[in-house]
C-alpha cells in the first residue's frame, strides 16, 4: 500500500507539467528516499526474521535429538540392569558368574548417574551459578587417576610433564577429563590408542587428548561445543551420547577462563585442546 501510496504521488506530480520543474524534481526525490529507507529496513527485517526462523528450526531439530538419545541412555542400562537382576533372581548360578553379572550391573548404574551428573552440571553452568574453588594440583596424577577408574578397552598414556601443575576446580575439571576421554574410547576401535599430553607453552598451560577414531569433520569443528549438537541424525546413529558432554567441557573451560579447540590428528582422528 505504501509502495502504491507513492507510485500515486509521482504520476500526480508528473501531470502537473506547468509547476515548477524543480519542486517535482525535489518532491520526487524525497519519495524516492523515504522508499529506499523503507524498502531496505523491510529487507533487513525479513533477514532477521529468516534467520530466527532457521536457528528456531535447528533448535526444534537438536532438540528433537537429544530427547531420542536421553531416551535412549536410560533405557538401555535400566532394561539391561533388569535382565540382569532377573537372571540372578531366577536361575541358581556360579559365584563367579554371579560376580560378573553383578559387575555389569554396576556398569550400567555408573552410565546412568554420569548421565544425570551431567544433565545437573549443564544445567548448572547455564544458569551462571558455579563457584569455582580453585587448588593447585599435579596434572598428570589428576589425569591418571580419573582415566584409570573408567571403564574402557582402549589403551591410554598419560604423557604429560610429572612437575606440571595447575589451579583448578578438582570437581568440574573432572568431568571434563571424565567426557573427554569416554568420547576418545567412543569413537576409536577398541585397540586404538588414546594419548594424553600436557606442556607449558610461555605462560600458558596446554592440554591435550588425541585418538586415532574417525575425526571430525572440517565445518562441524565449530559446532561440536555447542548444546545438542552431534553429527546426522539420532534416528540411524550407531554411536551413543546426547549431545551435551562437549558442550559441558567448554562451559567449565570457560569458567576456569581457558579455550578449547578441535584439531585433526594425523593421520586420522581427533585431538582436543585445551589451553589454560
Amino acid at each position: 500500500m505504501q509502495l502504491i501510496w507513492w507510485a500515486y504521488h509521482i504520476i500526480e506530480l508528473n501531470k502537473v507539467v506547468h509547476h515548477d520543474a524543480h519542486i517535482i524534481y525535489k518532491k520526487t526525490m524525497m519519495i524516492a528516499g523515504e522508499a529506499a529507507v523503507f524498502i531496505t529496513l523491510l529487507l533487513v527485517g525479513l533477514y532477521f526474521i529468516r534467520r530466527s526462523i532457521l536457528n528456531e528450526l535447528a533448535l526444534v531439530h537438536e532438540k528433537k535429538n537429544f530427547s531420542m538419545a536421553v531416551t535412549h541412555e536410560l533405557k538401555t542400562p535400566i532394561a539391561s540392569s533388569k535382565l540382569f537382576i532377573e537372571t540372578l533372581i531366577n536361575r541358581d548360578l556360579p559365584k563367579e558368574k554371579q560376580k560378573d553379572i553383578l559387575q555389569k550391573v554396576y556398569n550400567d548404574q555408573n552410565r546412568l548417574q554420569k548421565l544425570v551428573e551431567d544433565i545437573l552440571l549443564v544445567t548448572k553452568v547455564d544458569e551462571s551459578v558455579v563457584k569455582l574453588h580453585l587448588t593447585k594440583v599435579n596434572l598428570k596424577e589428576f589425569v591418571e587417576r580419573i582415566v584409570r577408574n573408567m571403564v574402557g578397552e582402549n589403551d591410554t598414556s598419560v604423557n604429560i610433564e610429572e612437575d606440571l601443575t595447575v589451579e583448578i576446580d578438582e570437581f568440574y575439571f573432572s568431568s571434563v577429563i571424565q567426557n573427554l576421554q569416554s568420547n576418545a574410547v567412543k569413537y576409536s576401535n577398541p585397540d586404538s590408542p588414546i594419548v594424553w599430553e600436557g606442556f607449558k607453552k610461555g605462560f600458558k598451560t596446554i592440554i591435550r587428548i588425541k585418538d586415532n577414531g574417525k575425526g571430525i569433520k572440517d565445518e562441524e569443528k565449530q559446532h561440536v561445543f555447542k548444546l545438542f549438537y552431534r553429527s546426522g541424525n539420532e534416528e540411524t546413529r550407531n554411536t551413543k551420547g546426547t549431545g551435551i558432554g562437549l558442550y559441558l567441557v567448554a562451559r567449565i573451560i570457560k569458567l576456569h577462563k581457558g579455550k578449547i579447540k578441535a584439531l585433526n590428528n594425523k593421520p586420522k582422528g581427533t585431538i582436543i585442546e585445551i589451553e589454560l
